[in-house]
């Protein structure tokens, strides 16, 4: 009779329903999350199995959580969900991983929940970016935002504030200045609130306008293309009209009423370079209009030699021109022998090959820029099978493996200029 006991006991251990864990899932209240958002989200615990599971703790592990710990939950009915909202804390933009441990008597389950921390504000766009200084101007802003925003002007200007997405603004300049408007915002339930600058072209009541458009970023040895147009905005002829930017000069005669003056110059890249429009009027007084373009300059040649590689009696390789301009009569020398290239476009890249039976020595290349000057590098260079060379403010890696040929290379190059 015990046996038979103890069998049957046996038996209905073993036709128990297995145990599943609960599952976790969460919602993230906002698509775009900004610094010093307050982030509501719910944690989302689903119990799959025919009877209730006791749900002992649930805790968050980052300080950016409010609250952390949730201990003794109680019972979490059979195939059903428990809702447990939290707030997550954004502080400075970046990727966050929280990780969440949700325990039962059934064992524990570990999720982790990726929040995203942007500066991604609203954005101002000025519809007539040239105003004329002493006359009364009309400022046209659009806001590009989900919801309406309030703005508000930081300089003399009517109204003080407005609500919505599109505004105009009376303003009445003595003088350049800069312009910043205060920017009310909600993303959420979160209210922020920042300022932003927008870029005006200043025009003199009498006089001529400059608009200057060039590259920010150059590399060290790089031409870079400067665009200006000179406008007389005057109601008489302007003339012995003078452009100088560094140390280039152009020249014209005169302008007349409202006509316009496009020149484009190529000049060394500096870290700053001066502008300067001198013209007179019909009785000869002299005017001046001054400008000062500031560059970033990184600090690598604009033309590198971006690989190399022996094979046999050949060294073959890839010339890079990583700046804005090209460059011309490009010529590769090593040890005696030369390798004419002819033209890099901007961004591109031009391959050489050169027969040598030396394995090591000084790779120079040498080019003529769109200014005029002729620049040169050089590289001591030994027979390795590759070499890579990679820009460290540009986004490619040209990388010259030593099982590739030089026909495969020159395909290479063929396919990328199709694009």
């Amino acid at each position: 009779m015990k046996k038979l006991v103890l069998t049957f006991v046996a038996l209905t251990i073993l036709t128990l329903p297995a145990s599943a864990q609960v599952t976790v899932n969460y919602e993230i209240g906002l698509e775009r999350i900004l610094p010093g958002d307050v982030v509501e989200c719910r944690l989302i615990i689903n119990n799959p199995n025919p009877y209730p599971e006791e749900l002992r703790s649930v805790v968050f592990w980052s300080d950016l959580v409010d609250s952390r710990i949730y201990s003794d939950l109680g019972p979490l009915a059979p195939n059903s969900d428990y809702i447990l909202p939290f707030m997550f804390k954004a502080e400075k933009p970046g990727n966050y991983l929280v990780k969440v441990t949700v325990r039962t008597y059934n064992g524990a389950v570990v999720t982790y929940i990726p929040f995203t921390v942007v500066q991604d504000y609203p954005r101002l766009r000025l519809e007539n970016p040239e105003l004329i200084i002493g006359q009364k101007n009309v400022l046209k802003v659009s806001v590009e935002w989900y919801e309406n925003v309030t703005l508000r002007p930081l300089f003399n200007a009517t109204p003080s504030e407005a609500f919505g997405k599109s505004f105009e603004f009376i303003y009445y300049p003595e003088k350049k200045e800069n312009l910043t408007f205060e920017v009310e915002f909600r993303n959420g339930n979160n209210l922020h609130l920042i300022r932003k600058g927008v870029e005006v072209s200043w025009i003199k009541e009498k006089g001529l306008s400059l608009n200057i458009t060039n590259n920010r970023n150059a590399y060290r040895n790089e031409v870079i293309a400067v665009d200006i147009v000179a406008t007389n905005l005057n109601d008489y002829r302007v003339e012995n009209v003078v452009l100088r930017v560094g140390d280039v000069i152009r020249k014209v005669p005169y302008l007349d009423p409202g006509q316009s003056w496009n020149v484009r110059l190529y000049i060394p890249a500096k870290e700053e370079i001066g502008v300067i429009l001198s013209y007179s009027n019909q009785l000869g007084e002299e005017y001046t209009e001054e400008e000062t373009l500031k560059l970033n300059i990184i600090d690598e040649n604009a033309v590198q030699i971006c690989s190399y590689e022996f094979d046999k009696d050949l060294l073959s390789g890839q010339i890079c021109n990583f700046g804005s301009t090209e460059v011309k009569n490009v010529m590769v020398e090593f040890e005696g022998e030369k390798y004419f290239v002819g033209t890099i476009m901007p961004e591109d890249y031009e391959v050489f090959s050169i027969k040598t039976n030396k394995t090591e020595g000084v790779l120079e290349v040498s080019w003529k820029n769109l200014a005029g000057s002729v620049e040169s590098v050089s590289q001591e260079i030994v027979g390795k099978k590759t070499e890579e060379v990679k820009s460290q403010a540009g986004n490619e890696l040209l990388i010259v493996s030593a099982a590739i040929a030089i026909a495969v290379i020159a395909i290479a190059v063929i396919a990328l200029r199709r694009r």
